[in-house]
């Protein structure tokens, strides 16, 4: 009798936004529980128990912090990510022990003001609690030359290894995806749907999606002028994987619209995210926090600052 009941009040169906209002006022603040109740509501959120709601909502009050910050091309707010730790990408501190065999060669064509992939692209993807930006960075890369979506829990587990260069949900580069894509089976998420934490490589028989020759980057430290590649790169060869600072002021996360200016971040790289477009006063990218942040999972980043470090390390496939 004593274990039905138990089972009846386990966190089997989570702690929502009603377990929130239930809260005696004596343990918690009452503006900050009311705001924390309405911002579960609105995003549909639900935790496992109290003591995870405790930690989320300290993180959600830790982007409060950024509404008041003012920018005049950029609005922040609360959204769907605002509960979440920002998980810094460390090993992208680092050079990629990785340089991509294809050399730029630029030839004389005429580049559109504007192009948009976004058309192109496959459904935008969440990467959960999981250092993984970097595998999402790639897999949108190869997603678009294969025309279909592509595993990244078979990219990540398959090409992690304990000295490198991928290191699962701890962090990795993007081009290090890329030359396991010319030498290996790249599947579909049907054959091994994400699943946010590290696996055994699983080697499964299944073909192909993707067929790519080699691949390429650009080094900021090598060509200073690696960020006015980035056109021409998007017009030859499609989207850009390439690496931002996001945790100096972690101020992307509570991104809502707008134009995300260089001086709201510094430029040492932390987040892996791809580059899809551009109009004459932004880069188009593509995040991996899922479809509810930002524009429908974009964002839109100023150009030809080289802001957040974006054109510090980009790579791409051929």
């Amino acid at each position: 009798m004593f274990l039905f009941l138990f089972l009846l009040v386990s966190p089997i169906n989570g702690f929502n936004h009603q377990d929130c209002a239930k809260l005696g006022t004596s343990r918690h603040d009452v503006g900050k529980n009311n705001v924390m109740c309405n911002y579960m509501k609105r995003f549909n959120k639900k935790y496992i128990h109290e003591d995870e709601f405790l930690d989320r909502k300290k993180n959600v009050f830790h982007r409060v912090s950024h509404v008041k910050k003012t920018f005049k091309t950029v609005n922040f707010g609360l959204n769907s990510i605002s509960d979440r730790k920002f998980y810094k990408n460390i090993y992208l501190k680092h050079k990629s022990p990785t340089i991509g065999p294809h050399k730029l060669t630029l030839l004389s064509y005429h580049l559109p003001v504007d192009l948009d992939l976004r058309e192109k692209m496959q459904s935008i993807k969440d990467q959960g609690q999981c250092g993984s930006c970097y595998i999402f960075a790639a897999a949108s890369v190869l997603e678009y030359h294969a025309g279909t979506s592509v595993s990244e829990q078979k990219l990540m587990d398959c090409s992690s290894s304990a000295n490198g260069p991928s290191y699962g949900c701890d962090g990795g580069w993007s081009e290090t995806l890329f030359e396991y894509a010319v030498k290996y089976p790249v599947v579909s998420d049907e054959d091994q749907p994400y699943a946010a934490e590290n696996h055994a490589c699983n080697q499964t028989c299944s073909e192909s999606v993707v067929d790519i020759k080699s691949f390429g980057v650009v080094d900021m430290e090598k060509d200073q002028n690696s960020e006015s590649r980035i056109p021409y790169i998007l017009n030859t060869h499609g989207p850009i994987a390439t690496a931002i600072d996001v945790g100096t002021t972690e101020l992307l996360m509570s991104y809502v619209d707008g134009i995300f200016p260089g001086v709201a971040c510094g430029t040492e790289p932390d987040h892996a995210v791809t580059i899809v477009g551009y109009t004459e006063d932004y880069w188009i990218v593509r995040n991996s926090w899922g479809k509810d942040w930002g524009d429908d999972g974009y964002f839109y980043l100023e150009r030809d600052v080289n802001a957040c470090g974006v054109a510090g390390f980009i790579s791409y496939v051929v």
